[in-house]
């Protein structure tokens, strides 16, 4: 009789042992269900944006294969487009780059042939340097207001691998390259490999260095720093004449 308490005791004790060993087997694969479950919805998240981000970038792609196709029209329509400015000092010829920068030669042309240069002075010359004008502030005589005035909506830079050699036709900028070009330019009188990369060249002068150099030659206000660089005589651009070669 106390044999058989015992077995029924170990039995009972074996039964409430495996209970609990298989109720704790069935939370630990209910606990991994509910992981593998988890990881199944993070996967399909994770796929849903993959494909989102991969459709964006193909987008972008697209864009940027339309904008090029654009812009290289727009080089090849701007092909053999010269100017020459015409300034009280002589005549000053130039050919554009359209390909290697066609907004900014586009930007250059329309606003000649529209008169927006005409009367501004080269307000800023730097013998050995360049001489920058191009400025709508230029025009009424106010030295001190001269190198701050441009169109409201700038252009984006085309920063190229063109040097900045003796003669190149370049586009001015403030200190900020997130804020674009404007309308003013400088004309290089020397050699300035600094400049590269940094400034967006869109062409070159084909005659009339010595009108440059007749520029840059000029004298200045040396008696007051904050116009050292600004020419004793007005420096005119006349008019501009856009002309296609």
């Amino acid at each position: 009789m106390y044999k058989s308490s015992i077995s029924v005791s170990l039995v009972f004790v074996l039964f409430i042992s495996s209970m609990f060993f298989f109720g704790c087997r069935n939370a630990e694969v209910d606990r991994l269900t509910q992981q593998v479950s988890q990881l199944g919805r993070q996967n399909a998240e994770m796929r849903r944006s993959y494909e989102r981000q991969l459709a964006e970038m193909q987008a972008e792609v697209d864009q940027a294969r339309s904008d090029v196709a654009v812009l290289d029209e727009l080089g090849d329509f701007l092909h053999g487009v010269r100017a020459r400015l015409h300034t009280n000092q002589g005549v000053i010829e130039v050919e554009f780059y359209p390909h290697a920068a066609p907004i900014h030669v586009l930007n250059f042309v329309a606003r000649a042939e529209s008169g927006f240069y005409n009367g501004t002075r080269f307000h800023r010359i730097i013998p050995g340097f360049m001489i920058q004008g191009g400025d709508p502030n230029s025009r009424d005589g106010d030295l001190l207001q001269m190198g701050s005035g441009g169109p409201v909506n700038a252009i984006p830079h085309e920063f190229n691998e063109i040097s900045h050699t003796r003669g190149v036709l370049s586009m001015a900028r403030v200190s900020d390259k997130s804020m674009g070009a404007g309308s003013q330019f400088f004309i290089m009188h020397a050699d300035t490999p600094r400049l590269d990369r940094e400034y967006t060249v869109f062409g070159k002068v084909v005659t009339g260095m010595e009108v440059v150099d007749a520029i840059a030659a000029q004298p200045t206000h040396r008696d007051d720093p904050r116009l050292s660089n600004h020419p004793l005589e007005p420096m005119i651009i006349e008019r501009i004449e856009v002309f296609r070669q």
